[in-house]
């Protein structure tokens, strides 16, 4: 790097910092942030690792493998500092991501020598840079409307309210919270640098890391393609990723799932660019660690993307077993790195207890434990949901003629002609009946489906390039569609190298056209035919993820005409991504101001959304003293509905009404005794309108990393810890407990207990808690469901901490004394009490004895 550059990266930084501290807009001052505790040290560090080397980056590798290196260091920055007593602060942040990028630019001033005179890139730039140019253009425009556009619209939605509120935990120094989340921290840790630095966290300004990642990658995608096949591959395939439900609908949430796909591509790449010059492999090798490590640090898929690496590394070997020892020695440092940034979460993560909740849900809720299973059609209706049915066929008919093009080629022409007729007809079938292969109540779809797919990556004169891409095609495909009982939205992992393939595939049908007619008719024929795909799908993206009409909520009002679909009603399971404001930002308003006080319930199906918005006020159906009626992106059944309406008959009726845009979204009940037989059904008119421009702001302003946090975004210190095992089925771990003092008749006694499940309980329990005379007259009462009847026992998960509060009141003819205070659980239906047991599991109560409590004066 020339002086001048590391004066301009110097310049750079400085301003950087000054505007992050200035008092401008939440969103520039998040761009700052990227800039300084990510893509700044990101440049630096991959200057420091391959600027000198035999085989630099070319510009657009720089750019990619900058960005990728920024974002590991957006997580492991605050992952270190997590580890300080009390949390990061907005200095330690600053002074942490200035430090490095100080010594990087200390060691690029004092880097003697020069880069060797044979240096060169690993790829001559062999494209035609005007379509090159408006390639990029088109890509990145597409790109950008359907992420950015009204990225800040939507609510948070559960698992991001989830970060928001954990990386509010991390800041203020929650030791074990990074131990709770059910898979890596990094959907955490960056918001976490956010609302460090900045002191807010809004909407966009959270999304806005995971969105630019998402776009990041879909030019790594394009840089792939063109590298591995030819550059109208990569931006074929980078157009559908970009067109892609999926990927669209990741970009607008606060999740891993974009960090993911864009360290995927770039470890791939990175390895294909050694096979390809095997030249600075320590330096490289180190880079492909460290973005396996940090997609790793992302989410255990991450790891999906070591099949096509390890392919390529044991070419890279084979290819250059001369120098066996130089590969092994950058192997084991790259390694070494890569381990090193697993280690730093990993190792506390599963010597944590709270590990055993975490590989209960993974094993029983996601993985399963009854392979193969068959999720064709879920996968398939999901997909059309989310892409158009014709996205997916179009894909799947690529995919289909991409592997009968290798059996004609790799093949004898009789076997190509049966397997081809095999492969059609199994496809046809399937179609028909995705479950005609299941033999004793086992689907064995897959086997047929394997043996296809093995043919192609088997074959013997297949070019190391489709191979790749095919073996990481196959393996992460079956593994999701037939060895995941639950794969939901996970399938996106497979879908990197399908569009891969569908992108090759259609460039190759194109350089088939253009030698038949000639480059300018072809090119004027593919340029109309992308731009109606782009319209096709780009219009069916905008509406139901740009467009702030909210399609999914109003779905047969509002989907777009012109795109057939298979199903009545779309698939209400894993809707992410689309659209949903309910006007939450006006609550947490009124709870701040005063208007609003007490606990209350929703109908909102996810308890992080409330607690966000309402700044951790206490959600409880028992005591609730109001109800926000709201509409969740997966609907309620009538079920539901009429459970919320008979809940409503406690007393509430419709007491204000909150608008975004000019429409009620959300109806606030206040509990006043009334009694109505359909609450939901009084008139809308005459109540009180919270206009949701008229708050949102200063809820953002006021939305500090200091708010109150319990469960579950925290496991609570506990102030007396106990031991008490219940039936082998739940134990006790300890209890807090709170009331006024001389305790009198009418007051209430705040008793929080801490439960965690042993194994997987089938019964549904209730709590008792009672404070009673020797005579057996109760003095204070207070029975109910756990978690203010919002988490029954039966979905407890082993080893998870359940924190667990109850009011009891104390009667109003209790008379003064010392009473003992018992809790314990038994089922309402017959009053079986759940036993207290030993050690040898011998029952020694029905009750256990928690605390004495004195009413009166001593």
């Amino acid at each position: 790097m020339k002086k001048t550059h590391l004066i301009l990266t110097f310049a750079l930084t400085i301003a950087a910092n000054l505007l992050l501290l200035a008092p401008l807009p939440h969103d520039l001052r998040a761009v700052m942030v990227l800039l300084v505790a990510g893509f700044l040290p990101g440049w630096l560090l991959v200057e420091v690792l391959t600027g000198r080397s035999a085989s630099p980056p070319d510009w657009w590798e720089r750019l990619l493998y900058s960005a990728g290196a920024g974002f590991t260091f957006l997580v492991i920055t605050p992952l270190l500092l997590s580890y300080l007593p009390g949390g990061p602060t907005q200095w330690q942040m600053l002074l942490a991501a200035n430090a490095i990028t100080a010594a990087l630019l200390l060691w690029l001033a004092l880097r003697r020598g020069q880069p060797p005179a044979d240096a060169s890139p690993a790829w001559a730039f062999d494209a035609d840079r005007r379509w090159l140019l408006a390639g990029a253009l088109v890509l990145l425009v597409t790109a950008g409307l359907v992420r950015f556009v009204n990225l800040g619209y939507a609510d948070f939605q559960g698992d991001e309210a989830r970060a928001a509120l954990r990386a509010a935990a991390v800041i203020q120094g929650s030791e074990d919270v990074l131990m709770l989340h059910k898979k890596g921290p990094t959907e955490i840790l960056i918001p976490t640098a956010l609302y460090t630095l900045t002191g807010h966290l809004t909407e966009s300004t959270a999304r806005l890391p995971f969105a630019l990642a998402n776009v990041i990658a879909l030019f790594a995608a394009w840089y792939l393609g063109w590298r591995l096949f030819h550059p109208l591959a990569g931006w074929l395939a980078a157009m559908f990723l970009a067109l892609d439900g999926y990927f669209i609908g990741f970009a607008r949430i606060v999740q891993y799932q974009s960090i993911v796909f864009l360290m995927s591509i770039l470890a791939v790449l990175l390895l294909y660019r050694l096979v390809r010059r095997p030249q600075a492999m320590t330096a490289y090798l180190t880079l492909a660690a460290m973005f396996m490590a940090t997609g790793m640090l992302s989410h255990y898929e991450g790891a999906l993307a070591a099949i096509p690496a390890a392919y390529l590394w044991a070419v890279l070997l084979w290819r250059n077993r001369s120098a066996w020892r130089r590969i092994l020695v950058a192997t084991a440092i790259a390694a070494a790195v890569g381990a090193a940034l697993l280690a730093a979460f990993y190792v506390p993560y599963i010597v944590n207890p709270r590990f055993s909740a975490t590989l209960y849900y993974l094993t029983d809720r996601r993985i399963g434990g009854s392979p193969p299973y068959n999720n064709l059609a879920d996968v398939f209706l999901r997909t059309t949901l989310y892409s158009t049915t014709y996205y997916v066929l179009l894909a799947i008919g690529l995919t289909v003629a991409g592997m009968v093009r290798i059996y004609w080629q790799h093949l004898r022409r009789w076997l190509a002609v049966v397997v081809s007729a095999l492969l059609l007809a199994t496809v046809a079938i399937t179609f028909w009946n995705s479950t005609w292969l299941t033999v004793a109540g086992r689907d064995w779809i897959f086997l047929p489906l394997l043996i296809f797919l093995a043919i192609v990556v088997l074959a013997p004169r297949l070019s190391v390039e489709e191979r790749t891409v095919w073996l990481w095609f196959t393996a992460v495909m079956l593994l999701a569609l037939f060895f995941t009982e639950k794969p939901r939205t996970h399938v996106y992992t497979f879908f990197m190298p399908w569009l891969l393939i569908a992108g090759q595939v259609l460039a190759l049908g194109w350089l088939w056209l253009r030698g038949r007619i000639g480059f300018k008719l072809a090119a004027s024929l593919g340029a109309a035919a992308a731009a109606g795909v782009i319209l096709l799908f780009g219009n069916y993206a905008w509406q139901f993820f740009s467009n702030r009409s909210e399609v999914m909520l109003n779905y047969d009002e509002l989907k777009p005409p012109g795109y057939w679909v298979t199903y009545e009603e779309p698939d209400d399971k894993a809707r992410f991504g689309f659209p949903l404001n309910n006007g939450w930002k006006v609550i947490g308003e009124l709870y701040r101001t005063g208007e609003l006080s007490g606990y209350f319930d929703t109908s909102e199906k996810e308890a992080w959304v409330p607690a966000w918005y309402s700044r951790s006020i206490d959600r409880c159906p028992r005591d609730a003293s109001w109800f926000f009626e709201i509409r969740n992106l997966e609907p309620f059944s009538n079920e539901d509905f009429m459970e919320m309406e008979h809940y409503l008959r406690q007393g509430f009726e419709k007491w204000g009404r909150v608008q975004v845009d000019g429409r009620d979204k959300m109806i606030i009940y206040k509990r006043t005794g009334a009694q109505q037989d359909y609450p939901t059904q009084a008139p809308n008119e005459g109540l009180r309108v919270f206009d949701f421009a008229d708050y949102a702001a200063a809820f953002d302003e006021n939305a500090a990393p200091d708010l109150p946090l319990t469960y579950p975004s925290v496991d609570p210190p506990i102030a007396h810890p106990l031991d008490v095992n219940f039936d082998n089925q739940i134990r006790l771990e300890g209890y807090d407990i709170s009331y006024p003092q001389p305790l009198r008749p009418g007051d209430s006694i705040r008793l929080t207990l801490y439960w965690r499940a042993l194994q997987p309980i089938a019964a549904n329990y209730k709590v008792f808690n009672h404070v009673y005379a020797a005579d057996g007259v109760m003095q204070a009462q207070r029975d109910g469901y756990p978690v203010c009847d919002g988490r029954e026992t039966w979905r407890w998960d082993p080893g998870e901490l359940i924190t667990d509060f109850y009011d009891i009141p104390v009667k109003a003819d209790a008379v003064d004394g010392l009473y003992p205070l018992y809790t314990g659980f038994y089922l309402e239906d017959t009053g079986e009490r759940l036993a207290v047991v030993d050690e040898s599991g011998a029952e020694i109560a029905a009750q256990w004895h928690v605390t004495d409590i004195r009413i009166g004066e001593e």
